[in-house]
């Protein structure tokens, strides 16, 4: 498995969005409970959201992404990067390769 950090940018103002953050909420659950999204959730100031999506290539990570509510209903696009974890919570190898 690879992971892939979702950032997740609205097209237009929350006001116009058609899909309820409930239904948004419920697809996030069902993939926190499937262990195809790690952790998530929105910036401060709701400029955009961030999820960590965990799957075995790019187009499967493009597929999960896709799915959410918010994208699937025209209110969101996504930007996905293929992100290697060396380090996290102060575990890792802190050495430079030679």
């Amino acid at each position: 498995f690879m992971f892939y950090l979702c950032l997740r940018h609205p097209l237009r103002p929350r006001s116009e969005w058609n899909v309820t953050l409930q239904e948004h909420l419920d697809w996030i659950r069902d993939r926190h409970a499937d262990g195809s999204v790690v952790m998530s959730g929105p910036s401060r100031d709701r400029s955009v959201s961030v999820y960590l999506i965990r799957a075995g290539s790019m187009d499967e990570a493009e597929g999960i992404a896709a799915a959410d509510p918010f994208t699937a209903g025209g209110e969101c696009r996504f930007e996905l990067i293929e992100w290697e974890i060396h380090q996290i919570l102060g575990v890792g190898d802190f050495i430079a390769p030679t």
